[in-house]
Order: C-alpha cells, then sequence, then structure tokens
C-alpha cells in the first residue's frame, strides 16, 4: 500500500513509523528542513519539501498512485484542503487532523460529501475520551470496548495483596466467562498457556462481556473504588473536553482544573458549568497542598509538557491520591514512566494510531487497539466466508505466534470461546496479536 503523510510531527512521525515497519511505501511531505534531516536519518521513507496544499508537491509525491492520504499538520485547514485535493487525484482514504472544536460542531455538515475526508482525527478528543472510559473502570489501568460495546477489555495490574499472586492461569477461577489474552511481565508481551503463572505487578488484558465484567473482577479479586473527586491538571484542549464529557456523563462528580494561563482559565470556566477552575502553576508543590489536591480520588495530567506530567503525578501520589493517570506524548519514555509507580500511562499518538490503522488492514477490519510501544494490536474483524478459518474448530486451526482470539459475538450474542468453538461466516471476532503475525491474522481471515 501506498500512503502518503502529510506533516512530520509526533502524531505523522508516529504513523509513519508504524507503516514503514510494516514495509508499506509511505511519503512524507515535510516544510521544516530540520525535520527533514530527522525522518531522513531514522526512517525508511521517502521524505519531499513543501506544502501539502501544493498540487505540485502532491504529484511528486505520487498521489495520483497513493491508496491512502494522512493530512496531520498543526494547521486544521491544510490538512482539509490537502484532503480535498488527495480525493480529486483519486486517492481511496483520506485522514484529517482536525483540532478546532468549532469544525467538527457545525451542523447539516457532511466532510466526507463535501470534502471526500474519509476521517477525522482529534487526537485531544481521542484522549479525553480513553480518560472517561478509565474514570468509570477505575480499578483498570485501561479500557477498551468492542462489539459495538458489547464486549470489554481492561487492563488489571496485580498487586501484591492479589490472591492471583503465584497462581496458574489453568487454577482460576472460571465461574464467569472471560479470557486473559495477554500478560504483560517485566516489558515482555505473552499470549497466556494454562501452566503460566501469574506474579505480582504483573499486567493481565481481561476480556469478558460487558455485563459481566464487574463480576468477572470481583470473582478475580479485582475491587471497584469509588470516585467522586477528580483533578485535572492543565486546561488546553484535553482537558476541557475531558471536564465537558465528565460534566455530561457524570454530573455528580466533584471536578476541578489546574490552568497556568490565566486567559484560557477564564475561558475554559466560562464555558464549563459545574467544574471548578483554578488559575495556578500545577508543579507548585505549596498549591497542590492548599486545593487538597491529596483528597481527590483521580489526578490526571494532561498538559502539553510530559516532564510536568510526570512530575505532578509523582506529586500527587506522594500527597495521596488513589490513582494517577498521566498523558505522555513521547512513547519512548513511555515504559520507564511505568516504572516509578505512576499507576496509568496514555499516549495520544498510540489512540490516533489505533483510529487510523483500521483503514490500513486486509478483510473486514472494524477496529484497531495499538497495544504498548507499538508492540501488539487487537482486531476486531469479521470472519469472511471463503477464508481458511472459517467452519474450523479453534484446536484446529494453525493460529501464528503471539495471538489468540478473545470474543466472539454471533447474531447479537457474545461468546468467549474455547478450543471447540467453530468459526461460522460474518463471526465478529476479536484477536489480540502481535505485531510480527498482524499480516498472517489478516489473511487467516480475509476470503481467499
Amino acid at each position: 500500500m501506498k500512503a502518503i503523510i502529510i506533516g512530520a510531527g509526533k502524531v505523522g512521525f508516529s504513523i509513519a513509523q508504524l507503516l514503514s515497519n510494516e514495509d508499506h511505501d509511505v511519503v512524507i511531505i515535510e516544510q521544516s528542513s530540520e525535520r527533514q534531516e530527522i525522518l531522513e536519518e531514522t526512517l525508511d521513507v521517502k521524505v519531499i519539501g513543501g506544502s501539502g496544499s501544493s498540487t505540485s508537491v502532491l504529484e511528486a509525491a505520487g498521489v495520483r498512485s497513493a491508496d491512502m492520504l494522512l493530512a496531520v499538520t498543526e494547521t486544521d485547514e491544510l490538512n482539509m484542503v490537502a484532503c480535498l485535493l488527495g480525493k480529486k487525484y483519486g486517492v481511496k482514504t483520506t485522514v484529517a487532523r482536525v483540532r478546532n472544536p468549532e469544525y467538527l460542531e457545525v451542523k447539516d455538515f457532511n466532510f466526507k460529501e463535501s470534502m471526500g475526508i474519509d476521517l477525522i482525527i482529534n487526537p485531544e478528543r481521542v484522549t479525553a475520551l480513553e480518560i472517561a472510559k478509565i474514570i468509570r473502570h477505575p480499578e483498570a489501568t485501561n479500557v477498551d470496548y468492542y462489539a459495538m460495546g458489547k464486549v470489554q477489555m481492561v487492563e488489571l495490574e496485580i498487586k501484591k495483596q492479589s490472591p492471583l499472586v503465584g497462581k496458574k492461569i489453568k487454577e482460576l477461577d472460571t465461574a464467569h466467562p472471560y479470557n486473559i489474552i495477554c500478560i504483560e511481565h517485566q516489558q515482555k508481551i505473552v499470549v497466556p498457556r494454562g501452566d503460566d503463572t501469574l506474579y505480582e505487578g504483573d499486567r493481565i488484558h481481561l476480556m469478558a462481556q460487558t455485563t459481566q465484567m464487574r463480576d468477572v473482577e470481583k470473582m478475580l479479586g479485582f475491587q471497584t473504588p469509588r470516585v467522586e473527586h477528580i483533578s485535572i491538571l492543565g486546561g488546553g484542549r484535553t482537558g476541557y473536553y475531558l471536564a465537558e464529557i465528565l460534566e455530561q456523563q457524570r454530573p455528580e462528580l466533584e471536578i476541578k482544573i489546574i490552568e497556568k494561563d490565566l486567559l484560557r482559565a477564564r475561558q475554559i470556566s466560562a464555558n464549563l458549568s459545574q467544574t471548578l477552575v483554578i488559575h495556578g502553576d500545577g508543579s507548585d508543590y505549596q498549591l497542590l497542598q492548599e486545593e487538597n489536591i491529596g483528597n481527590s480520588d483521580l489526578f490526571i495530567a494532561v498538559t502539553d509538557d510530559d516532564k510536568i506530567n510526570v512530575l505532578c503525578s509523582l506529586i500527587a501520589s506522594n500527597l495521596g491520591v488513589k490513582k494517577a493517570i498521566c498523558q505522555v506524548k513521547r512513547t519512548d519514555i513511555a515504559p520507564l514512566v511505568e516504572q516509578i509507580g505512576i499507576d496509568t500511562i496514555l499516549s495520544p499518538r498510540l489512540l490516533t494510531a489505533g483510529a487510523i490503522l483500521k483503514y490500513l488492514r486486509r478483510g473486514d477490519i472494524i477496529s484497531v487497539t495499538v497495544f504498548s510501544d507499538d508492540r501488539a494490536e487487537m482486531l476486531e474483524l469479521l470472519a469472511q466466508p471463503g477464508s481458511s478459518a472459517v467452519n474450523k474448530e479453534l484446536r484446529h486451526i494453525k493460529f501464528p505466534r503471539g495471538s489468540v482470539i478473545g470474543a466472539v459475538m454471533r447474531d447479537e450474542r457474545v461468546i468467549i470461546p474455547d478450543g471447540r468453538f467453530e468459526i461460522k461466516p460474518y463471526d465478529r471476532l476479536m484477536v489480540f496479536s502481535i505485531l510480527k503475525s498482524i499480516h498472517k491474522i489478516e489473511r487467516l481471515f480475509a476470503r481467499g
């Protein structure tokens, strides 16, 4: 597949890296000469200098033969114009990064019909929605939904006092159906077998029917803490979106935002009806003490500065916050941040990548979730008639290494499969796979 990426900032670079690692033909259009040098030194991609809104630059990038165009610069208008031009040239799929909420709130305006944009990406809103899901399940490190919300996957850390410590997978209670699709053990991803043992500090990815997940967690010894007070560091787009979402979903919550910029603090305070906005420096230990941040059930750091987010999350934890959620834009340092004791690390780049990747996969891919530092993915897909896996029991299918089916939805019914489960055409499958085996999974369930 040939993809043109316009803009090599954090999001563009991350997408280019993912596609390049999968041997796609990638061309990047970037105006900054400094960024061009970095790209040429670090990625196996073609780099063209210029603007993505220039027809001559697009033609030099090979737009007439491109399968996908992703416009992810910092300028919304440039991104939209680039997609419009790409569609005129015949590009099949166009993706635009659009951050200004005013564009997204225009009624009776269809971006696909009017401008040929197949997917609008707003990384800040994607991140805010992800955090809102975790707030609904504060016992989890991460939460994802599949099969139109009927299947849930949670990431849970095994604490020292957990009854799971030292137990083998085959020894766990199975009164309620579930699957542990993978374990993150000492920075390694493992698809577990019955004889594998669980240890303190392991993070398990648990999949079950959404309506039964609470029962499954309770059965395995995980408790759901009560959330009443939330403190958000950073009143930028992500912090504002999060407060707005929470005001709509959980009006009973007490929410406060700490914002350093006075003008921004006044703006968001005027637009939020139930959120207390505090003007101040969130890295000021005394301010956090005075605002009783330690009494918060959740502390969420979403400024644009990774260092501030990490520092303040550690301070908040030291003050007694029950759980800290930290946004880290640099995916290369995320594993290090996890090791210093912050409960949940979120990467807007990986969340955005997951929203885009479903357009790149073979077969009927419904959604993609990117795991950890790009090492694995959860694919939600339809088993196509004529594919090699259809009409076979799971035990008779040769799955590639590091892959497993976590759940299946058939005719609106959720099934947690075992080895005797037989796949039928159009079954909706939730498949976990390490990155090296993704293409084998695609071939396994794609029409022959």
